[in-house]
């Protein structure tokens, strides 16, 4: 299922850049690891990566020659995903920091964090449907040209999970 999910996912790259991109909500409030960072240097990390996301989404943009009504569109539905996000986002965070804690704990309780994991898989899960679902919708906005040019950039693109060791297979 896992292996399904990254193929649908790695063969709409353009599209999943321009849902990436639009879907990062900006204000971090806790790190890929768990550990939390302060409100100010959130909102510097924020503010950056906002500026970062709109060029992205300004360059995708262009190279696809979206309208602005198809801009609007593409906003608008990425908008109504990070709000479902959201939540599922912050579970993740809070999951990760008591597996943190539970990991180091003495003694070990080896159901508490198998019961953890086991929900955060439910959670990816309710995420990687909810990307799929807003970039199927970012797809319907445009044209069959657009489409066809999104794939032929998803072709040019490099493969980002490959410097994982992940071959995509």
């Amino acid at each position: 299922m896992k292996t399904g999910i990254r193929i649908m996912s790695m063969t709409a790259v353009m599209i999943a850049g321009i849902a990436a991109v639009a879907l990062a909500d900006g204000s971090p409030v806790a790190t890929s690891n768990g550990t939390d960072v302060s409100a100010s240097a959130a909102q510097q990390h924020g503010a950056k990566f906002k500026q970062i996301r709109e060029k992205k989404m300004a360059e995708r943009a262009a190279a696809l020659g979206l309208t602005e009504a198809q801009q609007s569109q593409i906003k608008a539905i990425t908008a109504a995903a990070r709000q479902v996000n959201a939540p599922l986002r912050q579970k993740l965070a809070a999951d990760r920091k008591q597996i943190k804690a539970l990991s180091s704990a003495a003694p070990f309780d080896e159901s508490a964090v198998r019961s953890l994991i086991a929900g955060d898989e439910s959670v990816r899960t309710d995420l990687a449907v909810s990307r799929i679902k807003a970039r199927n919708q970012i797809q319907a906005v445009l044209t069959p040209e657009q489409q066809a040019k999104a794939k032929e950039l998803r072709q040019l693109a490099p493969n980002r999970h490959h410097k994982l060791g992940n071959s995509g297979l």
